[in-house]
C-alpha cells in the first residue's frame, strides 16, 4: 500500500514539477517549440538505443538456446554411445565367464579323479602338472579380475549415462530458462516498437510544425521569442463548445490507473464514449498546427494515442491548443483555418492498431500555453457516466 501511495505522490509531484515549468509562460514561441524538437528527437534516439539493445539480448540468447541444444544433442550421442559400451562388455563377460567355467570344471574334473600325471593329455610329470595347474589358477585369476574390470567399467558408464541425463536435464531446464528471459524481451521489443513509432511520429510532426512556423516567422519577420499567436493570425475567439454532437464521458481529466498500461500516470483530458467514425468537430476557431499520423485503421500499425490533430486557438486573447486523440480518420491539413463547424476527422479507439485504448471513444484536451489544463475549466461536460446531445 505504501508502495501504490509512494508511485501516486511521485507521480503526482512530478505531474506539478511539470506543469510549472511551463506554466512560466502562457505562450509558446517558435524557440519554445524548437527546444521541445530537440526533446522529442532525444527520446526518439533514447527509443531506438533501448529498441538496439534488447535486439542484440534477444540475438545473444537465440545463440545461447541454438548452443545449448547443440550440447543436448551430443549428450544424447554419447549416452547411445555408452549404452552400447555397457551391452559389449556385458557381453564380453559372458564370454570370459564360460571360459573360467570351463577352466575350473576342467581343474575339478582333475582333481576329483587324481589325474595329476594326465593333465590336458600331455602332462608326463608331477611338475608338468604343477606347473599347468597354476597356469589354470593364474587365468582363471586374470579372468576374474578382467570381469571385475568390466564389471566397473559397466558402472562407471552407467554413472555416466545418469550425469549425461542430468546435464540434458539441466540444459533444458536452461532452455526454459531462456525461452521464459526470451518471451519478456519480445514482449518487452513489441512494446518499443509501438514507442518507438509513436516517437518517430510525435518527432515528424513536431519537424513539419517547426518548418511551417519557421516559414510564417520568417515572411513575417517574427522574432524566434516571438508567442505565436502574436506572429500569427489565430482566429479570435470567446471559447470553446463541445467537440462532439453526443457523447458519453468515461474517464476523468487527472491521476489514473491506465487501463491497458497497468501503471498511474497522468491522463490530460477527458475521455468521450462514441462509435467508431463519429464526426469530431473543432471546439473553437483556430488554426492546425499539430497533426500526428500513426494509426492506419488498413495496417497493423500499433500506437498509444492514435491519429491525432492539434488546433491552436486565440481565447479572448489567450493562447490555448485543442487536442483531438484516437482518432480513425484526419480531414484537414498542417496550417488549415478551422471553426466550430469543420469536422477535423472521425473518432476512433479500441482499434487493433490503437494499443491503449479499450473501446471507442474520442480523447480531448486542452493546453492553456504549453501546459495541459482540466478540460471542464472550458467546457461544459455532464459528469462521468452521463451522455450529452448537444455541442452547446
Amino acid at each position: 500500500m505504501k508502495k501504490i501511495a509512494k508511485i501516486i505522490l511521485t507521480t503526482f509531484l512530478c505531474s506539478f514539477m511539470m506543469c510549472n515549468v511551463f506554466a512560466s509562460s502562457n505562450k509558446t514561441s517558435l524557440k519554445d517549440l524548437k527546444d521541445k524538437l530537440a526533446k522529442d528527437k532525444a527520446t526518439l534516439n533514447s527509443v531506438t538505443n533501448k529498441q538496439n539493445q534488447v535486439k542484440n539480448n534477444i540475438k545473444s540468447i537465440e545463440n545461447d538456446l541454438k548452443n545449448i541444444e547443440k550440447e543436448i544433442d551430443a549428450y544424447e550421442v554419447s549416452i547411445k554411445d555408452s549404452k552400447e559400451k555397457v551391452i559389449e562388455l556385458e557381453e564380453e563377460i559372458e564370454n570370459k565367464k564360460e571360459e573360467i567355467d570351463k577352466l575350473v570344471s576342467f581343474k575339478q574334473v582333475m582333481d576329483e579323479n587324481n589325474m595329476y600325471l594326465e593333465y590336458v593329455f600331455e602332462a608326463k610329470t608331477f611338475t608338468d602338472f604343477i606347473y599347468r595347474s597354476s597356469i589354470v589358477e593364474q587365468l582363471t585369476k586374470y579372468n576374474d579380475e578382467l570381469i571385475d574390470e568390466m564389471h566397473n567399467l559397466i558402472e562407471e558408464n552407467k554413472q555416466e549415462q545418469i550425469n549425461l541425463e542430468n546435464k540434458i536435464d539441466e540444459s533444458e531446464n536452461t532452455i526454459d530458462r531462456l525461452n521464459d528471459v526470451l518471451k519478456k524481451y519480445n514482449l518487452t521489443m513489441d512494446d518499443l516498437v509501438d514507442d518507438h513509432k509513436d516517437a518517430k511520429a510525435d518527432y515528424e510532426a513536431s519537424k513539419k510544425e517547426v518548418a511551417a512556423y519557421e516559414k510564417i516567422y520568417k515572411d513575417r519577420g517574427c522574432k524566434e521569442t516571438t508567442p505565436i499567436i502574436d506572429c500569427i493570425d489565430v482566429p479570435y475567439a470567446d471559447g470553446f463548445v463541445r467537440p462532439l454532437k453526443s457523447g458519453t464521458i468515461t474517464s476523468e481529466y487527472g491521476l489514473r490507473y491506465h487501463p491497458t498500461l497497468h501503471y498511474y500516470r497522468m491522463h490530460n483530458g477527458i475521455d468521450i464514449g462514441t462509435p467508431t467514425n463519429t464526426p469530431v468537430y473543432a471546439a473553437a476557431p483556430g488554426i492546425v498546427t499539430k497533426i500526428v499520423r500513426v494509426a492506419n485503421p488498413n495496417k497493423r500499425n500499433s500506437s498509444c494515442g492514435g491519429n491525432k490533430v492539434y488546433v491552436k486557438h486565440r481565447i479572448k486573447g489567450k493562447e490555448y491548443t485543442s487536442a483531438y486523440m484516437h482518432l480513425h480518420s484526419i480531414s484537414v491539413k498542417l496550417n488549415d483555418y478551422v471553426t466550430i463547424s469543420t469536422v477535423i476527422g472521425k473518432s476512433g479507439g479500441g482499434e487493433s492498431y490503437d494499443y491503449c485504448t479499450t473501446g471507442p471513444h474520442l480523447h480531448f484536451g486542452i493546453m492553456k500555453g504549453s501546459t495541459y489544463e482540466n478540460p471542464r475549466n472550458y467546457v461544459k461536460f455532464p459528469s462521468k457516466g452521463y451522455r450529452f446531445t448537444s455541442r452547446f
